[in-house]
């Protein structure tokens, strides 16, 4: 793994691990938490930043969780008002969001603060669907949040929807396509439902149709290519190249990121970390990482991307090198290592395993 401590990160994750109430499928960390713990945590995360990282550093900051904007005004403001002093001369400021609380004065204190990319986690257009997995928007809750949003200059605005649902129909589908071409929204994210063991789903033996995941994936496809949106990635997808998430192109293409705050992973100097321990004291905890396991993640992530991997890139040629005799779903375009089908990439990645 390359190490050059001359190299500054430029790329920071900051998790918060606090929601209004727990949806069905989650299973990230999650806390219901009193006031007066939040702003603690709150005040930790900026400390760290204080201590561990340089004005102007960052070339993308994403603030993912939980639920950030479920933070208060005043909490808010202070965490992203510390933010944006790292923020570098050209930037990526994202933050996700549950609809239901992106009022027009939290709109402000983003773009006040230098947030330019907002992530609104729609989930389905279908309310009884949405309100039967304990999610507490509703549509009305989306659309007055673009609104807002656009009417503080704030337009590079991503919705993720999930698919997979058995109640989910060809029809909420389309419903979702025909919104996201009326409203121009330039990014959309689109992830499979997945069943973890910290979900209430998988508690309640939720049972995942995979034909109806496959089918359904395959409407998505033809319908959001028949709006002429690019699959740059597996799961998402842009009106135009300049949509697509810097901040996520750092984890697809194995870039350092620095993690800030409990239940997140960082990367950085070739030493892959967990922040782990308890709501108001975590610690980085530094997890195992052999040559072969970088090399299987530059795989696992790269190949993700419609594009693939230059391989005039050193570490990729070198990925590409240890795990040549094992590949036959691949092949190479402009010097691109690219996935014959990226819908296909779990039957790559048990190639190399």
């Amino acid at each position: 793994m390359q190490k050059n401590m001359n190299l500054r990160t430029k790329h920071l994750y900051i998790h918060i691990p606090f929601c209004k109430s727990i949806c069905d499928y989650c299973d990230f960390l999650r806390y219901v938490e009193t006031q007066k713990n939040i702003e603690i945590y709150v005040k930790k995360i900026v400390q760290e930043i204080k201590n561990t990282c340089k004005f102007n550093q960052f070339e993308t900051i994403y603030i993912g969780g939980g639920t950030p904007n479920f933070l208060n005004p005043s909490t808010l403001d202070f965490l992203l008002s510390t933010l944006n002093k790292y923020l570098s001369k050209t930037y990526e400021f994202t933050i996700e969001c549950n609809p239901e609380h992106l009022n027009l004065s939290q709109c402000r204190i983003f773009n006040k603060n230098k947030i330019n990319r907002v992530s609104i986690g729609a989930q389905t257009i279908n309310t009884k669907l949405l309100h039967k997995f304990h999610r507490t928007h509703n549509l009305k809750n989306v659309t007055q949040a673009i609104k807002n949003l656009r009417k503080v200059g704030i337009n590079n605005i991503s919705l993720d929807f999930i698919y997979g649902f058995n109640e989910l129909t060809d029809v909420d589908i389309k419903n979702t396509v025909n919104f996201i071409k009326s409203y121009k929204i330039p990014h959309v994210s689109w992830y499979a439902l997945e069943l973890k063991q910290g979900s209430m789903l998988y508690k309640n033996k939720y049972g995942i149709d995979e034909n109806v995941i496959e089918s359904q994936l395959k409407l998505i496809i033809k319908s959001m290519n028949a709006i002429n949106y690019e699959r740059y990635e597996v799961s998402n997808w842009s009106k135009a190249s300049k949509f697509q998430s810097i901040h996520n192109k750092a984890y697809w293409l194995t870039e350092d990121w620095k993690a800030i705050g409990l239940g997140s992973y960082g990367f950085e100097r070739g030493i892959y970390y967990e922040n782990i321990g308890k709501i108001l004291r975590w610690k980085q905890k530094q997890i195992k990482y052999s040559i072969k396991d970088y090399y299987f993640q530059i795989m696992l992530m790269g190949l993700r991307l419609k594009k693939g991997l230059d391989l005039s890139n050193p570490k990729y040629q070198k990925a590409f090198n240890f795990y040549k005799n094992k590949l036959t779903m691949v092949h190479i375009d402009h010097n691109h290592l690219v996935a014959n089908n990226i819908n296909l990439l779990d039957n790559i990645l048990l190639e190399l395993l």
